[in-house]
């Protein structure tokens, strides 16, 4: 699940490539939405983020791809693959794709406004509920996951030495 929350905002890219039809990508979003059981096989539609999972866990001697190595790819890595992506393929914005922390301002029906290192803005809140001054990290037009305080900061702190 938490995958899926990381990888279905960008994958509008793949609906444009012709890999997957927004039909299939708005039913995907409505069962991570309601906490539904993800449907076999539905996450290698994001084959470059499961590949780069699936390669990250084989490299910490993992079996499977658990919520470290989902972090470890999305968070510290995730911004690098899309750089090498973008040189390649050059179809999506480079700069929406990138995963962000940042911290919720309010909150309003589906959406919460977020400071993040692009200013203010607003995402939805589809994937997890939020409160003011909650740590998150966003993703295209999503908030995917709140962090505790520590985790928000060790992933500002990479993210600042990249950038």
């Amino acid at each position: 699940m938490l995958f899926m929350k990381y990888a279905l905002p960008c994958a509008g890219t793949l609906v444009k490539r012709g890999n997957i039809t927004q039909e299939k990508l708005d039913d995907l979003l409505d069962i991570v939405k309601s906490g539904k059981p993800i449907p076999k096989d539905a996450e290698k539609i994001p084959a470059v983020a499961f590949a780069a999972c699936s390669l990250i866990a084989i490299d910490k001697g993992k079996k499977e791809i658990d919520e470290a190595v989902i972090h470890d790819y999305f968070l510290f890595n995730h911004d690098d693959m899309i750089d090498s992506r973008y040189e390649k393929m050059g179809d999506f914005d480079p700069v929406a794709c990138r995963t962000r922390v940042g911290s919720v301002l309010s909150v309003e029906l589906e959406k919460a406004r977020v400071l993040t290192d692009l200013g203010e803005r607003d995402f939805r809140t589809d994937f997890c509920d939020v409160d003011e001054n909650d740590n998150v990290v966003t993703h295209w037009n999503f908030v995917v996951e709140k962090l505790d305080k520590e985790m928000a900061e060790k992933v500002r702190k990479a993210k600042e030495v990249v950038e």
